[in-house]
């Protein structure tokens, strides 16, 4: 199924909501490339499958919200509001309920996702997550979303 680029994060939200896995797939493009703050990177449908699978397994209740969709033919970028509790998945943080905000950009082809990427505070929803600051070093360190350039810092410590 293909779509307009606006409706691309409102297609995405509601198989999401759904807990719609095909109905996520097809929402990209069979090349797609999903950078997620929370597990990384994912490229195509059957990353993106493995993905979404994960994400219901250790959350239920989900509810994502677009607030506000602004596009242009190659991409959508949505404002949002997420929620979702933990599953029994995840011992250290089961059953809490977490609600956030952020923004989702879909690079689009064809009507279809070929891109994704998204921003939050992913350091408030660890912690909220009950991650322990070593651990939540260990994630950045992993998967840094701020580049750093300049003098080695490890010098000044």
């Amino acid at each position: 199924m293909t779509g307009t680029v606006p409706d691309i994060a409102h297609r995405f939200t509601a198989a999401f909501n759904a807990g719609d896995v095909d109905g996520l797939l097809g929402c990209f493009t069979p090349d797609a490339l999903y950078t997620d703050l929370f597990y990384g990177r994912f490229t195509g449908r059957a990353g993106l499958r493995r993905l979404f699978e994960r994400m219901y397994a250790e959350g239920e209740q989900h509810e994502w919200i677009m607030i506000r969709v602004a596009a242009t033919p190659e991409c959508a970028i949505g404002e949002w509001r997420f929620s979702f509790t933990v599953s029994s998945a995840v011992p250290r943080s089961s059953g809490r309920r977490l609600s956030f905000r952020g923004a989702s950009v879909f690079e689009t082809r064809g009507g279809l996702c070929c891109a994704y990427r998204e921003y939050f505070d992913r350091g408030a929803a660890l912690l909220a997550l009950g991650v322990s600051p070593a651990t939540m070093a260990r994630i950045a360190a992993a998967r840094p979303s701020v580049q750093v350039s300049g003098p080695d810092l490890a010098a000044h410590r």
